[in-house]
């Protein structure tokens, strides 16, 4: 009979009212590689509580060798249904929360999926964030598929069991000017952007 013993090390980083969270980590294993995941904004998970997109974070992170990962978000505000038009905006705090956690990961991932194909308003924020990570574009990565589709959020069918992590690419959006804005952020992100032929593994 074999008994095995984990500590897991949690963090989490919130604002004074804690209406915002900045930073969730978790460490299990000091030695391994750690993975910074960036997705839209944070939702129920916190120091204890799992959430669905965190407990497949987590799976599959551990299937990856990983011993430590940091989620952070484009948005830091707490809710189940963000709305884009009020609170999709340039957070100077978020932004250095993750620039700081992007030093300390070997890999910096982007898996926030298709959102913002169809908000240009959250373009403008992916777009300032990944201007922020340039220092670190060596590190950027993207969840793919095993029949080669990338640019998947955790809770994408598609990924659920099963993480390729391959070099990110921003996506080509087709988004005419005048199209409308949406509030919902909820299945868009189990959408994937069509990946290039022939990207290099990460």
């Amino acid at each position: 009979m074999i008994s095995e013993k984990l500590l897991m090390r949690t963090e989490a980083v919130y604002s004074d009212d804690r209406t915002r969270r900045y930073l969730l980590h978790r460490e299990w294993d000091a030695k391994k590689p750690k993975a910074l995941i960036i997705m839209t904004n944070p939702s129920t998970a916190g120091s204890i509580a799992l959430d669905f997109t965190t407990m497949y974070i987590l799976n599959n992170i551990t299937q990856l060798d990983f011993g430590a990962v940091t989620i952070a978000n484009l948005v830091s505000k707490m809710t189940r249904k963000l709305s884009i038009l009020d609170d999709m905006q340039i957070e100077e705090d978020n932004f250095a929360c993750i620039v700081k956690a992007a030093q300390k990961a070997d890999k910096v991932i982007v898996a926030w999926g298709k959102i913002g194909e169809t908000s240009i308003r959250t373009r403008m924020v992916q777009d300032a964030l990944i201007a922020r990570l340039e220092p670190f574009k060596g590190k950027l990565c993207m969840i793919a598929s095993q029949r080669g589709e990338a640019g998947f959020h955790p809770l994408a069918p598609q990924i659920r069991f099963y993480w390729d992590l391959v070099d990110y690419e921003r996506p080509q959006y087709e988004l005419s000017k005048d199209e409308p804005e949406t509030s919902d952020t909820k299945g868009k992100s189990e959408e994937p952007v069509k990946a290039v032929p022939e990207r290099k593994k990460a």
